[in-house]
Order: structure tokens, then C-alpha cells, then sequence
């Protein structure tokens, strides 16, 4: 098992005065597949969600490191601010909180490092995300740095 944190997100949120919290469990069933669970947490300014993605890795070389593909899904509470520009209101600056589900399904191709205590992975996927009735193309990249159990 493996659980990794993903510096470049907290350090990317820190510079944005925003908490961009990610996680990665990796829990291998043997040396293809690896289920994972990948629980985050965004605080900031004008935005808040928080939720897990859920979903499992395919090692091609069945060694429980090196290239895999992934497929993930995930189901979020989501909070985001919006201008309200009603020309009816007597301040078009007032702010709307809008609050609803972020719904997302996502593909990766990715790298994983496994040393005797350290585990390092990066990959990069695309997929299709749905928040506040909004739908649309999304790609992601993480880089994790984790420990093995």
C-alpha cells in the first residue's frame, strides 16, 4: 500500500492564498491492478469542494510499478461565487454563492517509482467533469510523493 500527497497542488494553492488538498491511496491487489481512492479538499476565496475519486490502475509490465493506465471517477460537494450583474439589483456587486455536485470521469497515462519506503508517481489523463450544470472537457496532471507500506 501506498498513500501519497501531492506537493505541487499545496504548493500551486499556497501561492493563490488556496487550500488545494490532494491524496492518493494505492491499495494493490497484486502487481497489475491497484485499486485507488483520491480524497481532496479545495478552500479558497471563492471556492470550495470537497469530495473523492475512486477508480483503479493497470500496470502494463505487472510489476506493480512502472507505466500504467487509470480510470477514475469521482463526486464532489462544490461551492464557487458569481458575479451577480441583474441590472434589477441595487448593487451589481453583490456575490451569489452558487452550491451543487461536481461529477467527473477521468483517463491517465502515468509513470510510478517504487523505492523500499518511497513511492513517487506523475501522470496526465483527460475526461469529462459536470459542476452547478456545467459541463466540460477537463485535463489534469499530478505528480505524487508518498510512502509504502
Amino acid at each position: 500500500m501506498s498513500v501519497y500527497l501531492h506537493p505541487v497542488s499545496i504548493l500551486l494553492g499556497a501561492n493563490d492564498k488556496t487550500v488545494l488538498f490532494y491524496s492518493t491511496i494505492e491499495i494493490p491487489l497484486n502487481l497489475y491492478i491497484a485499486p485507488i481512492i483520491k480524497p481532496s479538499f479545495w478552500s479558497g476565496k471563492d471556492i470550495f469542494r470537497i469530495g473523492s475519486d475512486l477508480g483503479f490502475r493497470h500496470y502494463l509490465a505487472g510489476r506493480g510499478e512502472g507505466l500504467y493506465l487509470q480510470l477514475k471517477g469521482g463526486a464532489f460537494y462544490f461551492s464557487a461565487k458569481n458575479w451577480n450583474f441583474d441590472s434589477d439589483s441595487k448593487n451589481n456587486d453583490e456575490i451569489k454563492r452558487s452550491k451543487g455536485t461536481w461529477f467527473d470521469g477521468m483517463a491517465y497515462l502515468g509513470q510510478a517509482y517504487k523505492f523500499r519506503y518511497i513511492s513517487i508517481y506523475y501522470d496526465y489523463g483527460i475526461g469529462y467533469g459536470c459542476a452547478l450544470g456545467s459541463c466540460a472537457l477537463i485535463p489534469d496532471g499530478n505528480i505524487g510523493l508518498g510512502i509504502s507500506f
